[in-house]
């Protein structure tokens, strides 16, 4: 699978027993930097899906959005905090 502009779709498939050649398509494919990012799935005869490698870049975006979340979630905290001392400042 391959990521262009926050979409996934499929790119190659490869047989079941043909997880290290999949590996190697998806380093070579993720290296040309063409897409967003890169992840090999095995899909199984029932259609349940694992995700079996994943672009290594794509992960440290991840990690930083989501601290991304954590930094703007404390500034909100410290402003509430802040505002409420303010205000019972007010009130004495």
């Amino acid at each position: 699978m391959v990521q262009k502009e926050g979409k996934w779709s499929p790119h190659s498939k490869f047989d079941t027993n043909a997880l290290g050649s999949a590996l190697l398509k998806a380093e070579e494919i993720d290296g040309s930097r063409i897409f967003d990012a890169v992840k090999v799935m095995r899909i199984a005869a029932d259609g349940a899906q694992k995700e079996m490698w994943v672009s290594p870049h794509l992960k440290g975006r991840a990690e930083a959005a989501a601290a991304a979340k954590v930094r703007a979630g404390l500034k909100e905290t410290n402003q509430k905090l802040e505002a409420a001392r303010k205000a019972q400042g007010r009130m004495k």
